[in-house]
């Protein structure tokens, strides 16, 4: 069944925006703070950046996996135990202006965290969050979300999305949750016609026609995976410094660690963000660390990606192309180009006789 769509007036969103704000539900969203643009809980609709909005220097994905979190805690009166846990309180959170590629990243999460063993933290926080994706209008350099799949207008893991045209919001509900968020607004406002639609497809095939990067199919991903002996990894990942800014800032990484803190008498036990970049990430207690240089520990990253990941979860690509890792490495290691050469070299290497 087709869901609803309408035109809204810069008013009129102002107007939606500032409901959900006075609505008690926590509403987040891209807001300037000096030169970068951050997803923070706003407190006012004038606060919110979404005028000539790139993307966010981090994803929105630490408002469901925290980068720190207490998982429980416990304390210690004579021979009583008492254990708290530290699951997140109930309140509703709207994640307003996601970019389509950190929605998508928002359900490769999904597939980890709610598939097979659901983990309570993340799944509660994920009932309790809507996301109101926003389209794009253009690419910056280091995009290439449509070399995985995905696309400036994308709508993956979006409960409602805005498109803005000529001083105007298209808005569309997606989901039940979305349809839920204008409920109250649906028979007020204009219904979007097929001219609005038409020009949010012309806008949309031309931010596509600016992304030059070529597609890295899933069906690389068995070739991937045959290329982990490949002496190509020890020269691309030879100039990875392990500062772990990749992963930090990746709308899909998941991995964490878990570290218990506490004295004789209480302590808590916390979750944290870790990558698989970093040497203490495998280091075993007897010292010993099965991925002990550091191409072996940045090839695991990019196999999770785009080998391991499709292999398990129904060949889609764990990276969703949003060029922050490519923006922000220090030494300009680029992970579009890195699958490429690998792939290259496996294949050319297969060939011989």
């Amino acid at each position: 069944m087709e869901r609803e769509s309408w035109r809204l007036t810069e008013e009129e969103w102002r107007e939606w925006v500032e409901a959900l704000l006075r609505s008690g539900k926590r509403v987040i969203a891209p807001l300037g703070e000096e030169e970068l643009v951050l997803f923070r809980q706003a407190s006012s609709v004038d606060d919110i950046s979404l005028n000539d909005y790139g993307n966010s220097q981090w994803s929105p994905k630490e408002f469901l996996l925290p980068r720190t979190e207490t998982l429980f805690s416990y304390s210690f009166l004579g021979d009583d135990v008492t254990i708290e846990d530290g699951l997140p309180q109930e309140q509703e959170q709207v994640l307003l202006g996601v970019r389509p590629c950190d929605a998508a990243g928002l359900t490769r999460l999904d597939d980890i965290f709610l598939s097979q063993q659901e983990d309570p933290y993340y799944a509660r926080r994920r009932e309790m969050t809507t996301v109101v994706s926003l389209a794009c209008d253009k690419a910056r350099a280091e995009c290439f979300c449509t070399a995985v799949g995905g696309s400036p207008a994308g709508t993956e893991g979006s409960d409602l999305q805005m498109i803005a045209i000529n001083g105007a919001w298209l808005l569309r509900a997606l989901t039940p949750k979305g349809e839920e968020q204008v409920a109250d607004w649906a028979g007020r406002w204009t219904p979007a016609s097929e001219a609005d639609w038409a020009e949010a497809d012309e806008q949309r095939r031309s931010v596509e026609e600016s992304i030059e990067r070529s597609p890295l199919s899933v069906e690389w991903a068995e070739t991937l995976e045959k290329s982990f002996d490949h002496p190509i990894w020890k020269a691309i990942g030879e100039r990875c410094l392990g500062c772990g800014i990749c992963a930090y800032v990746c709308p899909s990484c998941s991995c964490y660690d878990i570290n218990d803190e506490g004295n004789a008498f209480c302590g808590t036990r916390c979750r944290s963000w870790d990558t698989c970049s970093l040497g203490a990430f495998t280091l075993h207690a007897s010292g010993h660390n099965p991925r002990h240089t550091q191409p072996s520990r940045y090839r695991q990253r990019v196999l999770h990606k785009f080998a391991y990941f499709p292999l398990e979860h129904g060949d889609r690509l764990m990276c969703v192309g949003c060029g922050r890792c490519v923006k922000l490495c220090p030494v300009g290691i680029d992970i579009h180009q890195s699958v490429e050469k690998v792939v290259s070299a496996e294949v050319s290497e297969e060939g011989q006789p």
